[in-house]
């Protein structure tokens, strides 16, 4: 692999250079290579070509072979003028190799407007110019610039065609500058950007297109300067930015097509500034970010078009707001991640968002105003919330969100419920803090009677107990945050006793006797109205008494009274001191 440097030294000896396939030169080149504090990192001896008879073997559409060679000013265009040929028109070259060399020129390394027919190959080798220039270059099989070290202000890779079975830049380092891979067209088998030190300097992938199986820049980094993938069109097999460190620069994604297949950018790094996907679309598979150090960055999903894909983010931490308005996503999945600043997941559309085990620190906002999102499933599970929810339990339909969730038990339904009602409850929301209060005890009433086993008897004992909690709590009153569901209760159960009163005494197993004759005249059915009421308040005016089979129902009426006084107290009270 070729070194870093900091600056050079050649010197042209007159001594023939003889390579070990027998190709040999009539001067040597002398290359040392300094660091940044003068001291010699190693000595290069290259052979020093012709360029004039490298042309002639272009013009004889013959491969060209600069292995070990140093090269000075090497350029299509001068290789156009000594063959004159119209510089308009590209030039065709058979085959390019240059392996363990040194390109050096004052202006440029220009390797644009030409036609590669063969393979293209700069392996272990170091370029040095202030333009490396590949403008509108084709290439027709392999092209290969790897393990090498390109010392350039500017590398202009724009519309250039990759169309072989390979384009890779594996382990190359390019120095300080602009790297423009503008409108370029990857259409090989591989695209290969694997350990690439792209430094300081914009990186451009403006409208470039891999139309490749696979594309990778697995464990490449990026230093100050913007990375932008804008418009960029990707293929239908996986792409890769894992373990990546995109520097502190902004990162742009906007309006990029991923394709079909599986995005990772598991492990990557991220410092600051602003990561965008707005407007990015996704046909199927998947997009991955595991672990991912967002440092200080900003996160924009805006826009984002991936319904039936899945957006998966895990033990990631945000420290700057996030944003997926008005996105489509099929999945948005958050696993253990932690959030310090405020979430927008005000979505269009969305068929399950995902916060099991997340730490919330701050605002996270499903909806405030505006057009409710479509969202099928909310999974709250194992949330810690520090922060705040802003959801509408009507307009979301909060329920059905959780109750949807088919891989969640009753119990880590419950616990989502109970989450919310803390929430709503910080947030003064007291109507949808009852609504999720309910929603809670529903669930834990309900996960109580799954957990019993046992012989019939027991289960027959809990499915009474069950009922009769579903019915006095529930039913009758809400868990006591409706005062007006009571009322509803207590004249309900006052009527079911009055026309029990007027059954006993008319089947004659039992009766309300008059204690004097002035109230004696009272007729059947008053009498059983007028007896409900003062035995359900307990307020024995001692004017009837039960007789027979009916002391036992006055005894039960005289409870539920109670009861459902107490009951009403609570309720109203609750809503009162909110």
């Amino acid at each position: 692999m070729a070194y870093s440097f900091d600056s050079f030294k050649v010197e042209i000896i007159d001594r023939p250079f003889v390579r070990s396939d027998g190709f040999s030169t009539k001067q040597t080149a002398k290359l040392e290579l300094f660091n940044s504090k003068g001291g010699l990192i190693t000595t290069l001896n290259l052979g020093v070509p012709d360029l004039s008879e490298v042309y002639e073997s272009i013009g004889q559409m013959k491969p060209v072979n600069l292995d070990f060679c140093y090269i000075y000013g090497f350029s299509t265009l001068a290789c156009k003028r000594y063959l004159q040929i119209d510089k308009s028109q590209p030039i065709p070259i058979a085959g390019f190799s240059a392996k363990n060399s040194f390109f050096h020129s004052s202006i440029s390394v220009d390797f644009s407007f030409a036609h590669f027919s063969g393979d293209f190959i700069i392996d272990e080798s170091y370029i040095v110019a202030e333009l490396l220039d590949f403008h509108l270059s084709s290439y027709g099989t392999q092209f290969r610039l790897t393990n090498s070290y390109i010392k350039a202000s500017k590398a202009n890779v724009t519309q250039v065609r990759f169309e072989g079975e390979r384009a890779s830049f594996k382990n190359s380092t390019f120095d300080e500058g602009f790297k423009d891979f503008q409108d370029s067209f990857f259409g090989a088998n591989e695209v290969i950007f694997t350990n690439v030190e792209f430094s300081s300097g914009d990186v451009s992938f403006i409208n470039t297109e891999f139309n490749s199986q696979d594309v990778d820049f697995r464990v490449s980094r990026f230093g100050v300067g913007k990375v932008d993938f804008h418009y960029a069109r990707f293929g239908n097999s996986g792409v890769s930015f894992e373990r990546v460190d995109f520097g502190s620069g902004r990162v742009d994604f906007r309006a990029v097509e991923f394709g079909a297949g599986r995005t990772s950018f598991n492990r990557s790094t991220f410092i600051d500034g602003e990561i965008n996907f707005e407007g990015a679309e996704v046909q199927k598979g998947k997009l991955s970010l595991k672990r991912v150090d967002f440092g200080n960055s900003y996160l924009i999903f805006d826009l984002y078009q991936g319904f039936g894909t899945e957006v998966l983010f895990e033990r990631s931490t945000f420290n700057n707001s996030v944003s997926f308005s008005e996105a489509k996503i099929g999945k948005l999945l958050f696993r253990e991640c932690q959030f310090n600043a405020s979430v927008n997941l005000h979505v269009q559309k969305c068929d399950e968002i995902s916060l099991t085990g997340c730490t919330i620190r701050d605002i996270f906002e499903f909806y405030t105003h505006g057009t409710p999102p479509e969202i099928k499933s909310l999974n709250l599970a194992g949330v810690r919330l520090l922060g705040q929810l802003y959801i509408d339990w009507n307009a979301n339909q909060v329920s059905n969100l959780i109750y949807s969730q088919a891989e969640t038990s009753i119990v880590e339904k419950a616990e989502q419920f109970r989450i919310l009602k803390e929430n709503f409850n910080a947030l003064g929301r007291y109507d949808e803090e009852d609504k999720a209060y309910v929603e809670f005890k529903r669930c834990e009433l309900k996960s109580s009677r799954e957990k019993v086993t046992g012989n019939l008897l027991q289960r027959i004992t809990n499915a009474t107990y069950y009922f009769l909690k579903k019915l006095l709590f529930d039913y009758m009153g809400l868990y006591a945050t409706s005062p007006k569901r009571v009322l509803i209760s207590i004249f309900f159960i006052y009527l079911f006793y009055s026309f029990l009163y007027i059954l006993i005494m008319v089947s004659g197993v039992g009766h309300v006797v008059a204690s004097s004759s002035a109230v004696d005249s009272l007729g059947l059915v008053p009498r059983a109205f007028y007896f409900s009421v003062v035995t359900f308040f307990t307020i024995g005016y001692g004017d009837f008494s039960p007789d027979g089979f009916a002391r036992i129902i006055a005894g039960s009426e005289g409870f539920m009274g109670v009861f459902l006084m107490a009951y009403f107290t609570v309720a109203f009270v609750r809503k009162i001191l909110r």
